[in-house]
């Protein structure tokens, strides 16, 4: 990961980003431990904040002193919230006690910075506030002191080095009640040249951007929803278009925020060329395969690497996918649009289904005008499941009422569902 683990190893580092810049080691800066930094105040402090028609909460603070004269460092940044400004059990670490001794007093919001600004989740905040506090749906008070700080460390791993916190604000909000429920696991999206040659302007899912796919059989974090998701298909290697003076098979790989400045960008034609930009101004260029051919990209929504390698597995080409559904009681087909759209073999496929309010639809993959070969997924008829892995003659998968992107995948038969 480009420029994000900048700290040498054990207890005192030395800056190598410095280091390229100088051949005189004896000047590169050392790392301190921080005693304070300083979480401003912001201006909303003194009203009350409606965290059911909030978005996100504008948080600015000062730079720990990680070197003795201060120099600039790729600190961590994350948020803290408690609800009676004490700060001593997580409610991670309350969740990992198996004992159940432990009673939570704080949580730590899931996005993290390496500036000093960020916006901070009012729906997180809420949703700390009700694990916290146990709220049922008829308790939820109709205000409520919420206290926030800002925790440093520098990353190295899995290391959190010198952690430092910052002063906590008091604030004062106005909750609402909402169920917890397991976090929606983390999706990013592949964009460009292999796919419909759009580069998500519009942020249309199955339109300009298209979802990767989830793992079959991956525990994804209950809380963040980070875990590893993936993508197979045929890939070009380079080939430049001199009229549009672009690589036609060149893409990149969008997060769900659609923000530019932390997507995974590529370094040339190699099978390990996926580099995260990570907030920094500078442009990786395009994803490239280093030849034609199959090829697995993995994406750890964790920490944020990925890879690009070879697909060694037989593949079977069936030219085109189709679905059907309940809603016409399994009579017709309608195919489903390919990922690819080079004019090359492709074995990922795509279908927005639009399910009518109150009812459940339920649909199959197959080949084009035959059941013989057939897709499903599920323990019954009906079950309604987000992602798996297809048996052929499988059961009908559910769905409710809704927008959703549906993709598949006829080399490894993963199905994944992304709703809109």
């Amino acid at each position: 990961m480009k420029n994000k683990y900048i700290i040498g190893a054990l207890l005192v580092g030395i800056i190598s980003l410095f280091a390229s810049c100088s051949d005189d080691n004896d000047s590169n800066p050392t790392l301190i431990q921080p005693k304070e930094f300083v979480l401003n105040t912001p201006a909303y402090a003194n009203a009350t904040i409606d965290l059911e028609k909030s978005t996100g909460l504008e948080l600015t603070w000062s730079q720990p002193k990680y070197t003795a004269d201060n120099a600039p460092i790729n600190a961590t940044y994350e948020v803290q919230v408690s609800p009676t400004n004490s700060f001593t059990v997580s409610t991670d670490e309350a969740a990992a006690d198996e004992s159940g001794e432990k009673v939570p007093d704080y949580a730590v919001l899931s996005n993290t910075t390496q500036k000093c600004n960020i916006s901070a989740s009012a729906e997180e905040m809420d949703k700390a506030l009700v694990k916290i506090l146990k709220w049922t749906e008829g308790n939820v008070p109709a205000e409520q002191e919420m206290y926030v700080r800002v925790n440093a460390y520098i990353l190295e791993g899995t290391s959190r080095l010198n952690p430092v916190a910052s002063n906590s604000v008091k604030l004062n909000v106005k909750p609402y009640y909402i169920e917890l429920k397991d976090a929606v696991p983390t999706m990013w999206y592949l964009v460009g040249n292999m796919f419909g040659g759009k580069w998500a302007g519009d942020k249309n899912i199955g339109v300009d951007a298209l979802p990767m796919f989830l793992k079959p059989n991956f525990s994804y974090d209950k809380k963040t929803g980070a875990g590893e998701i993936e993508y197979t298909n045929y890939f070009l290697t380079d080939e430049f278009d001199e009229k549009a003076e672009s690589a036609v098979a060149g893409f990149k790989i969008l997060p769900s925020s659609f923000d530019w400045n932390y997507s995974m960008d590529g370094g040339g034609k190699l099978k390990d060329n996926i580099a995260y930009r990570g907030s920094t101004n500078s442009d990786g260029g395009h994803i490239l395969a280093g030849a034609d051919g199959y090829y697995t990209i993995t994406l750890n929504t964790a920490n944020n690497t990925a890879t690009m390698v070879k697909y060694e597995g037989n593949v079977t080409n069936y030219g085109t996918i189709q679905i059907a559904t309940s809603l016409d009681d399994f009579a017709s087909d309608t195919p489903m649009l390919p990922y690819n759209t080079e004019g090359v073999e492709n074995h990922a496929w795509y279908y927005v289904m639009e399910v009518p309010a109150g009812q459940t639809v339920s649909f199959k993959f197959k080949i084009a005008g035959s059941w013989d070969t057939n897709w499903g997924y599920g323990a019954e008829d009906g079950a309604v499941n987000m992602y798996g892995k297809c048996e052929a003659n499988g059961h009908n998968i559910g769905l409710t009422e809704g927008k959703y992107c549906i993709s598949f995948n006829d080399i490894t038969g993963a199905f994944s569902i992304v709703k809109l």
